[in-house]
């Protein structure tokens, strides 16, 4: 038995704050230079990469394990496409654009050849155990005093958590599709506050996510064997010729007084734009 070489697509990068974004192709991109190493996640684990895509009750297909038709850089951005096949009767794309001196965004996009039930992008993206994860979430009890900002614990119980964005959000985990492929039983919250996830790293900085409630049905998490924070994006009928596009907005964080509050500013000014 002997080495073979093994072919790999282009890297792209770009300076991000202190970081280097590197955008890997169909498993995402990988923020380094802070002060955090990633030996203790794959190569292949990054963040902002389309895990699943996900319709009819049903998992298509593993996306990020296809092999892109094309990574290519595009002016400022670079994408990521898949042509349509037989799983997924769609022409998908990964677009990531640096937006600013701290954030960077990432847009997911569908071209529909076919007629699907409550589309889904579902988006994975891996942290560290060096990583706090938080999730805003409704205050259930009976007298709510605001946003609960729920902080998962590294090998705690109860891992594969979700909150959805309302009723009709919660109906599509419920229609079987998490019972495909690699099945997850999650576990349901209560509904999300905000379309955003908050990552806390012990030595000085921060990696808030975010997206728009309109296109967002709900986010997970995990945190056991990794530190993985999920989005669920679109969930609505599609039709053949219809075009989606989804954006997750990245942002490094260095600085603040209170990171919940900063991360909620930075969210609503994004809104507003």
């Amino acid at each position: 038995m002997a080495f073979a070489r093994v072919s790999h697509p282009a890297l792209f990068q770009a300076p991000l704050g202190r970081g280097i974004a590197t955008v890997l192709g169909p498993q995402g991109l990988r923020l380094t230079g802070l002060t955090s190493f990633h030996l203790d996640e794959g190569p292949d684990f990054a963040w902002l990469n389309i895990y699943r895509t996900l319709a009819d009750g049903r998992q298509l297909e593993i996306t990020r394990e296809r092999t892109p038709d094309q990574v290519i850089e595009e002016g400022d951005s670079v994408a990521v496409r898949w042509a349509a096949c037989p799983a997924v009767q769609a022409e998908l794309q990964a677009h990531y654009r640096i937006a600013g001196p701290d954030s960077l965004d990432a847009t997911f996009s569908a071209r529909l050849a076919a007629d699907y039930q409550r589309f889904e992008f579902f988006i994975a993206n891996y942290f560290t155990p060096h990583y706090t994860p938080y999730f805003p979430v409704q205050d259930d009890r009976t007298h709510p005093e605001g946003v609960t900002w729920y902080q998962k614990q590294w090998y705690g119980h109860n891992e594969a958590e979700s909150w959805a964005r309302d009723e009709d959000a919660e109906a599509v985990f419920r229609d079987g599709r998490w019972l495909d492929g690699y099945p997850l039983n999650w576990r349901r919250g209560p509904y999300y506050a905000h379309a955003l996830t908050l990552q806390e790293h012990r030595y000085g900085h921060a990696i808030l996510l975010m997206t728009r409630p309109a296109d967002c049905l709900g986010l997970s998490g995990y945190n056991s064997y990794h530190n993985a924070q999920y989005f669920h994006l679109g969930g609505d009928d599609v039709q053949a010729g219809q075009h989606l596009t989804f954006t997750i907005r990245l942002v490094l964080l260095t600085e603040w007084d209170d990171l919940q509050a900063e991360a909620l500013t930075r969210y609503h000014q994004w809104l507003e734009e």
